[in-house]
């Protein structure tokens, strides 16, 4: 009988040296990070918070990413959704206000420019485009035609509750700042790099001050190399924060390194595919940092998918022109000084569609 207990005693105990060896692998790997993973899952939600959880934030408010057309086309097939305005929206799903905050007041986005950016590489077509979503319609050529201002009264449209009953998102957008990093952190970024390199900029003695009302976007030049992008997403927007100060910033890369991927023309507006399509990616962050800025919760859908998501890819009706070549280009936006945009649609919630104009 001794031999017996002790025989089974043993094996209990071999058992549970075998379980905490087991789980020695679990203790020593540290948090979650970004690693190369297999093609996400095709439903939405879930594939956005894969991405998510591939990333340690811990209490830190989600990345909200913009994914790759061939995602998004994919996706859209699984879904059999063939979105609200003709095949090209993301989903019909109504967007619901979640009870978070939005960017009420005016909307101030600081451009960083991070590694080779001589002058005349775009920058003057960002910039136009960012301003003009705050300028009169006034300053924006033919009043007949569709301008970049009336694009964002779409996204003034969301709102907040205030003490006082809706606030809405600012109607006021403009560049507030511009700066240049020359590779302060390599051409290889890490998973928390974007959120280093941004930082660096901010605060007393630094280019840009700390701004409630800031949208700090970082654009990288197209030698440089961030997790994911081209893969997986085109651009993404978050929150973090200074100590106590909550900071609203967003990553959109170059388009020149997968144009293709993220939606530009062999002819565009502006005779730079890359750099028009690489506008059409800031219009869709601006717009959901706006309405959405801590990504979880202000104005999602069921399937977490933020206004801009909704419309991905659609760019409604069009005009045409030539460029100085010959080649004919589509438009769907003007801007300040005439400046000719080709821009996905953005997601009226009243109406439920996607359209190109507000009110």
């Amino acid at each position: 009988m001794a031999s017996s207990l002790n025989a089974a005693f043993l094996l209990l105990v071999l058992s549970l040296a075998l379980i905490c060896i087991s789980l020695l692998p679990l203790a020593s790997a540290g948090p979650l990070r970004r690693v190369a993973r297999t093609r996400p899952a095709h439903d939405a939600y879930r594939r956005q918070r894969r991405l998510t959880d591939a990333i340690d934030r811990g209490s830190r408010p989600p990345l909200h990413m913009f994914e790759t057309k061939a995602h998004f086309e994919e996706e859209k097939r699984e879904k059999g959704d063939a979105g609200a305005n003709g095949g090209d929206g993301s989903s019909s799903a109504p967007i619901k206000y979640l009870g978070g905050p939005v960017m009420t007041g005016s909307v101030n986005v600081y451009l960083i420019y991070y590694g080779n950016w001589p002058e005349g590489s775009g920058q003057d077509v960002i910039e136009n485009f960012v301003n003009s979503l705050g300028a009169g319609s006034d300053q924006q050529g033919d009043p007949a035609e569709p301008t970049v201002d009336r694009w964002w009264a779409i996204n003034a449209a969301y709102y907040q509750d205030g003490e006082g009953g809706r606030e809405n998102v600012g109607s006021e957008v403009q560049v507030a700042g511009t700066a240049y990093d020359d590779y302060s952190a390599g051409t290889n970024f890490g998973e928390n790099t974007v959120w280093e390199v941004v930082s660096s900029w901010i605060g007393d003695g630094q280019a840009f001050p700390y701004d409630p009302q800031g949208l700090y976007m970082l654009l990288t030049s197209p030698d440089v190399t961030v997790p994911g992008y081209c893969s997986e997403y085109c651009g993404w927007h978050t929150m973090d924060y200074m100590g106590s100060d909550a900071v609203i910033y967003s990553f959109v890369g170059h388009h020149g390194q997968c144009a293709e991927g993220c939606g530009a023309q062999s002819a565009s507006p502006n005779e730079d595919p890359a750099i028009d399509a690489t506008v059409s990616t800031i219009a869709h962050e601006i717009a959901e940092a706006a309405s959405d800025p801590d990504a979880s919760s202000g104005w999602l859908d069921d399937q977490r998918e933020e206004n801009a998501d909704k419309c991905s890819y659609g760019v409604g009706a069009t005009l045409t022109d030539s460029d100085s070549s010959g080649n004919t280009y589509e438009y769907n936006l003007v801007g300040m000084n005439g400046m000719r945009f080709l821009v996905q649609q953005n997601w009226d919630w009243e109406n439920n569609m996607c359209v190109s104009q507000g009110n």
